[in-house]
Parts: C-alpha cells; structure tokens; sequence
C-alpha cells in the first residue's frame, strides 16, 4: 500500500522508493565490497549482495581463510566473472598484492 511520500510497506515495514534494490546486470568491472564466511569442511563462501545471501564453492578455502587472515583493504566481489580479490599485507609492496579466487556455484 502506498503512502503519500511515495513510500510502500512491505512485509510489516516501511520502505522508501529510493532504498528499493534494483538487480540490474553488473559491468565485468564493477566490483561490491563484500565479508565473506568460509566454511572450511564444505568449501563454501558465503557473503551478502544487494541484500541477497550469495553462496559459492572454492576447492582450497584455506588459502581464502589465509589471505583474510592478512586483508589490508575490504574484499571486493566481481559479480560478472564470480572473482573475489583479496588485498595482503605483502613486503615490499606498501599497498599490497592482490589475490584472485575465482567461485564456482555451490
């Protein structure tokens, strides 16, 4: 039911039209800032994107858990091509090294 300020409830709550989430499809460089969950025995990552619960399979999530554990800048999600990168502490590189995990689907 709408509201005179254009608002909409959803659910119980209350939801301006502005805060509504649009799935449009992502460019191949646009990235999300994410925190992901690592399930070492299932080798599951799992995160939150625009609101959604994202679930996904990496065959060695203990190198995700390792360069978590050494993170100098949020992990970035590439929805396009399904690469999480992650930004270590690295010496002799002031802002870090990159590194890439490609997820497949759980």
């Amino acid at each position: 039911m709408p509201f005179e300020n254009g608002a909409t409830a959803i659910a119980g709550r209350t939801t301006q039209p502005s805060t509504l989430l649009s799935h449009r499809p992502r460019r191949v460089d646009e990235f999300v800032r994410v925190i992901p969950g690592v399930d070492l025995s299932q080798g599951s990552v799992t995160f939150v994107v625009d609101g959604n619960l994202e679930r996904y399979w990496h065959h060695e999530p203990r190198l995700i858990t390792q360069a978590l554990s050494k993170a100098v800048q949020p992990a970035r999600w590439f929805p396009a091509t399904r690469k999480l990168t992650l930004t270590v502490a690295a010496t002799g590189h002031r802002a870090g090294v990159q590194r890439h995990f490609i997820l497949s689907a759980f």
